[in-house]
Formats: C-alpha cells, sequence, structure tokens
C-alpha cells in the first residue's frame, strides 16, 4: 500500500528500476524483487515490452515499468452533468472534464437552476448582482477558477445578462443621453457642484454660448489615469461624445489636462476656452497668488495652447511662467447665475 500511495502520487506514467528503489529504500536485488513482483501481479506495474531486466536470474526487474492507474467510475457525474441546462451543454466540455464539474458541481448546479428558472431575456444588472441572485455570494462570478470554466463551456456575460461597470466611476450629471453629446469635465468638485445645480434645479445648460449636456467630476489628477475616461466612455454608451475640459490656471492644472488628452488618444477632449478666458478676466481685478509648484521645468504645453489665439496664449503662458494660480473657484455660483442661460 505504501508503494502504491507513493506511486500514484508521482505525475508520470512510468517507473524505472532505479526510482523504484529510491522510493522504496531497498537497495539490493533480493530485497527489492519480491515488491516489485507483488506490484506485478496485483496489477499496480506492468513491464514495458522490449526493455532489458537487471540481469538477475533469481531475482529479476525490469529496467522500466508502466503505472497502471485505476480507471474511475465517472458514471454518476455524467449522469448529473445531463441533468444541466442545455446551454451549460452545447460544447460538451463538462462531459469531456467531468472532474471540473466535480469541483464546481455545487455552483453550476444553482447556475443550472437559474437558467432553467430564466428561460426568457432578464433584465441585465451588474455583474456582483448577477451573482447574488444566481449563487446567493456576490464573488462568485469574480473568481478566476470558475471563469475559467465559464469561458471554456462558452457562458459569457451576454449568457448571464450582466454587465461589468466600469473602474473608474465618476461623478456626473447627465440629465439626458443623446446620439451626440458636449460634456464638461471639471478639476474641482465646487465648480462642479454648482454646474450640476444650474442643470437639474435651475434647468440652465448654456455657458457662454456653450450648450452643455452634462458636467462631471474629474476628480483632480484621477480623471487622467491612463484609459479612465475611455472606460468611462464605453460604458456610458453614446456613439458621439465631446468633452470639454475645465480646471485651475497653474502648471498642475494644465498638466492634469494635458495628460488627460495624451491618455485618451481616441476621445474628443479640448480646453474650455471661454471659461479659461473668464478666468484670466476675472483675475485681473482679483489677488493672484503663487502656485505651491516648487517644479523648475516647465512642461511642453502645445496641446493645451492649440485651442486659444497667439495673444491669448502669451497671457497662459505669462501666468505659467511665473508660477502663479488661477482658480476654478474664481468662477462662483454667483457668476454662474450670470452668465448661465
Amino acid at each position: 500500500m505504501e508503494l502504491k500511495a507513493k506511486l500514484m502520487s508521482l505525475n508520470k506514467a512510468s517507473v524505472t528500476m532505479q526510482e523504484l528503489r529510491r522510493l522504496t529504500g531497498l537497495n539490493t536485488d533480493e530485497r527489492l524483487f519480491p515488491v516489485v513482483n507483488e506490484a506485478v501481479t496485483s496489477g499496480l506495474l506492468k513491464p514495458f515490452r522490449n526493455v532489458t531486466t537487471n540481469g538477475n536470474r533469481l531475482y529479476p526487474i525490469y529496467e522500466k515499468y508502466h503505472i497502471v492507474r485505476e480507471k474511475k467510475d465517472d458514471t454518476a457525474l455524467l449522469t448529473a452533468i445531463l441533468k444541466l441546462h442545455p446551454l451549460m451543454q452545447r460544447n460538451d466540455y463538462l462531459k469531456n472534464h467531468p472532474t471540473a464539474f466535480q469541483e464546481h458541481q455545487d455552483t453550476l448546479e444553482a447556475l443550472s437552476s437559474w437558467l432553467f428558472q430564466n428561460h426568457s431575456n432578464p433584465i441585465a444588472v451588474s455583474r456582483k448582482e448577477r451573482s447574488f441572485e444566481i449563487f446567493g455570494a456576490e464573488k462568485v462570478l469574480d473568481d478566476s477558477s470558475f471563469k475559467t470554466l465559464l469561458n471554456n463551456m462558452k457562458i459569457n456575460a451576454d449568457t448571464l445578462c450582466f454587465y461589468d461597470t466600469p473602474a473608474y466611476c465618476f461623478h456626473d450629471y447627465i440629465p439626458k443621453l443623446s446620439n451626440k453629446m458636449c460634456l464638461l469635465i471639471c478639476e474641482n468638485k465646487d465648480i462642479w457642484f454648482n454646474l450640476r445645480k444650474m442643470l437639474y434645479e435651475y434647468r440652465r445648460n448654456e455657458l457662454w454660448k456653450t450648450s452643455l449636456d452634462g458636467v462631471i467630476y474629474g476628480e483632480g489628477n484621477r480623471i487622467c489615469e491612463e484609459g479612465a475616461l475611455t472606460e468611462y466612455t464605453r460604458f456610458l454608451g453614446v456613439k458621439n461624445v465631446q468633452y470639454l475640459y475645465w480646471g485651475d490656471i497653474d502648471r498642475e492644472g494644465i498638466n492634469i489636462a494635458i495628460r488627460l488628452f495624451q491618455n485618451n488618444p481616441d476621445l474628443e477632449i479640448v480646453p474650455f476656452r471661454a471659461a479659461y478666458l473668464q478666468m484670466l478676466k476675472r483675475a485681473k481685478d482679483c489677488h493672484i497668488v503663487f502656485s505651491d509648484d516648487t517644479r523648475e521645468r516647465m512642461e511642453d504645453y502645445a496641446s493645451f495652447m492649440a485651442s486659444f489665439e497667439t495673444d491669448e496664449q502669451t497671457i497662459l503662458y505669462e501666468k505659467i511662467q511665473q508660477n502663479l494660480h488661477i482658480p476654478q473657484e474664481i468662477i462662483s455660483f454667483a457668476v454662474l447665475l450670470d452668465e448661465m442661460r
């Protein structure tokens, strides 16, 4: 029994005489022969054809043996698999891999029950919502091994009618979706909140002759993380979106805009020119402080400046060169009440 356990633990189909010596600890032919002979008699080992022995006439041991493994009776598993919903059997993966079914049997049977109960098209919900509905636990459909199994069975999000929520869920306010939209991204929370209030409470959506369909809080640097806005746009599902970006006039604020452009090359994103010009206009009558940005080197601002006239670029470059800070908050809610239509 000890030798059988050791042989079954080997991840191979054969074993040599030398390996048998190591497994048993029997270093002489005389001691090893009866153990190997018993294994051959019981059907555990089978000598290779055309393989020589050790040359010992009294205790002949072959140089190599097949390890004969017991065939599992999968009848019960196959019977259980045949009871599953037809969608789970369409490519016969489970029939060909009954041990995979055995490993996830309770979960797969729960899925089958759900499929039988939801034969018509259910309402699409999120991955975690569907997981809880089917299995009573919200993270089952996130499990990597179970996801691999479903993929092998050709069961996907469309089959189970769920969607993945985007990793980047920005705070937004969009009163109504349409095929063509202009959405304004704000670097800071106060101006986002004020614009949101103007849209839903005052029903005003035109600011400095620009019609806005919604407003998004960019959360500072978070908006410019690579692909974040692209993923948000995909989830939004709008065919034609133009983004306007509006942030502080300082090195960091403009750097955020530039990174936003660079990390989402397939999207149409430009600075909200009218807003920046209004900030510069109002800054003439205000005490403007220096930025706390200590970097010596200025970035390449060409992609940001391209939206402005030459004289406007000169003024912006001057403010940045001086390392000044003009915050979005210079456009207060009182200003919006006067300017927004």
